[in-house]
């Protein structure tokens, strides 16, 4: 996998808004924090151009986020937000000049799907906070402190708390995944991940225990959960019951579809759908060890 170099105080950052729309005060808010922090802004030319549900039409989005693969001064992209949109176009992205010129793409939900093209051509990405991560820089800002130290060339190196369902265990593999209605949507695509060797990071939000257990059944069903290194469990945040209860907790669902395999599993990650959403660097190969005192995320 293509590692993108390290940037430098004074390096481009381009922000572009991949899918929802968002609004455009937010953008300027994180616009003059990154500023702040010493870095140059190259804002996309269709930001604040909202098309229905969409930040802007499908060839506007796209459009953006080619410019600023192509661009060579840029040295990373900011995602505004997730939302849904990226699968839409996804398909006629143009890697060329990108991978001769690698570069840093930064954001999380929706853009799973731009995630799973980066490493379908061979470049790591960022799964990390977004533009309103920033508006709470100053106060929880442990989040945003990681993903520059990450910007700057730093390893993850994470260290979290125990959690009663985790399954103890030492494995080593490339770090894959996001959120899980898109990994759901991706299956069967040229955009689908091959387990082998991996350790699945995964997330969602507002979705029914019914639907998370069909989720997590397909990735049984289609081998997929035999034949990952490792899991590792984020945020599942606002998750909705029906009228008559599932009866199964998220992780009763999660751990019932992995329990016949012998692989580490670390519930409660800290990223996703959250306040403070820790970074990890998709594509690097990461160490998780999951002890009965300390679970630990490490680069290797």
């Amino acid at each position: 996998m293509i590692h993108p170099p390290s940037l430098q105080k004074g390096d481009s950052i381009g922000i572009v808004a991949p899918a929802g729309r968002i609004d455009y005060a937010i953008i300027q808010q994180a616009s003059q924090r990154i500023e702040q922090m010493g870095y140059k802004i190259k804002l996309g030319s269709f930001l604040n151009r909202h098309h229905y549900n969409f930040s802007s039409t499908d060839e506007n989005r796209k459009n953006d986020l080619q410019q600023m693969m192509d661009d060579k001064e840029v040295k990373a992209i900011l995602c505004t937000r997730g939302g849904y949109g990226a699968i839409r176009y996804v398909d006629e992205l143009d890697f060329i000049a990108i991978k001769e010129n690698p570069k840093w793409l930064i954001g999380f939900s929706d853009i799973t799907v731009l995630h799973a093209a980066f490493q379908k051509h061979g470049l790591c990405s960022i799964h990390g906070p977004m533009c309103k991560s920033f508006l709470n820089y100053t106060e929880t800002g442990a989040d945003i402190d990681i993903l520059f130290s990450f910007l700057r060339g730093e390893s993850p190196q994470y260290l979290i708390n125990p959690y009663p369902t985790n399954r103890l265990g030492t494995a080593k593999g490339i770090l894959t995944g996001g959120n899980l209605s898109l990994l759901h949507a991706l299956r069967g695509t040229a955009y689908d991940f091959d387990p082998r060797g991996k350790i699945l990071f995964i997330e969602d939000i507002s979705e029914y225990l019914y639907h998370l257990d069909k989720m997590m059944l397909n990735l049984k069903l289609g081998g997929v959960l035999e034949k990952l290194s490792g899991l590792v469990v984020g945020q599942f945040t606002d998750m909705k019951d029906n009228e008559t209860p599932f009866g199964e907790t998220i992780e009763d669902i999660i751990f019932k579809s992995v329990k016949e395999y012998n692989y580490p599993v670390a519930f409660n990650f800290p990223a996703g759908h959250v306040e403070t959403n820790y970074p990890l660097i998709f594509g690097e190969e990461m160490e998780l060890q999951v002890k009965e005192n300390q679970v630990s995320l490490i680069s290797v």
